[in-house]
């Protein structure tokens, strides 16, 4: 299809993006083994702990917007199950797991990068398990949501992941999942320079039909497949993308550093830095109407998949 450049490292190395035949899966070829890729990840990328936003009991002023941003992102959950227990997979320092604890679910997660998961184990008080899915040992049919929000794009064998899910989640249970969208408007514009490419950090992309192809070969049936009109997202997604845009056309003017959010301490993270500067302020309002604009014509940039397992559904028809 196209090459994209690394643009966390200083080698810019270019990497190819390729298309399945039969499905139409996006993906990277070659990909990094799991010790090469290690080396793109920026320091900031895995552990933005969000000081300013989780720990609101030191910094009163970022509560509300922390939990405007929660609200909106357990709606989805909310919407499907009222409460129980939910297994975050790659749940980063525990924001996520945070507030569903306020909500009295019984909360568990999985983390990769050892930081991270100290974090939400030692200041937030999670169940947090440090390192892959599969060394967890979780019991079968035990959750009543999994969750792995911009995870799968990550990984080097998402239907593998998804096939050692499927036996944790309980027979009425749900599987959510958020990836940035292929098909989107802003995919289809920028292109080798949409944010979302990362390229190497995500391995593979997504759309609408190539997620439930996935899904439904791993033992799932959608039940849903919209677009989360995650304005922050949003905002980020676009900033970061025309920024690529310039600095590749040598047009990258000190304002756009300025607004560029990994300029950032690692201690805060783009949610609180639309709050307090200006310029994202402006960002977050322009955007807003388009981006939920996009979402209703099918193109949003943030893809949202509910799913069950294929059995349940089943048993349902029989009956």
């Amino acid at each position: 299809m196209f090459q994209a450049r690394d643009r966390n490292i200083k080698e810019k190395k270019l990497f190819n993006l390729v298309k399945c035949k039969r499905c139409g899966l996006v993906y990277l070829n070659p990909r990094p083994d799991k010790e090469e890729i290690k080396k793109y990840y920026p320091p900031w990328y895995h552990y933005r702990v969000h000081t300013k936003v989780v720990n609101f009991e030191k910094t009163k002023i970022w509560e509300t917007p922390w939990r405007e941003v929660m609200q909106k992102k357990v709606e989805p959950i909310l919407r499907y199950k009222k409460e129980g227990s939910i297994l975050d997979v790659g749940c980063g320092d525990g924001s996520l797991l945070k507030y569903m604890k306020e909500l009295s679910w019984q909360t568990y997660g999985v983390e990769l990068n050892q930081a991270a998961s100290q974090h939400a184990r030692d200041v937030l008080g999670l169940n947090v398990f440090s390192g892959r899915l599969e060394e967890a040992d979780y019991p079968k049919d035990f959750f009543d949501i999994i969750s792995l929000f911009h995870v799968l794009e990550h990984l080097p064998d998402p239907s593998g992941t998804l096939k050692k899910v499927r036996p944790l989640l309980r027979k009425n249970g749900f599987l959510l999942i958020e990836v940035p969208n292929f098909g989107s408007f802003e995919a289809l514009v920028f292109r080798s320079k949409w944010a979302a490419i990362a390229a190497p950090l995500h391995t593979y992309h997504f759309t609408p039909r190539t997620l439930s192809i996935m899904l439904k070969n791993c033992g799932f049936i959608p039940v849903e497949l919209g677009f989360i009109p995650e304005l922050t997202k949003y905002v980020m997604g676009y900033s970061e993308s025309l920024r690529y845009c310039l600095m590749d056309w040598g047009l990258y003017s000190p304002l756009w550093k300025r607004m560029d959010p990994r300029k950032k301490e690692i201690s805060n993270n783009f949610s609180s830095s639309t709050w307090d500067n200006p310029l994202h302020s402006l960002e977050h309002i322009t955007f807003s109407f388009f981006a939920r604009f996009m979402d209703k014509i099918g193109l949003g940039s943030n893809l949202l998949a509910v799913a069950r397992k294929k059995n349940l559904l089943r048993q349902q028809l029989k009956k």
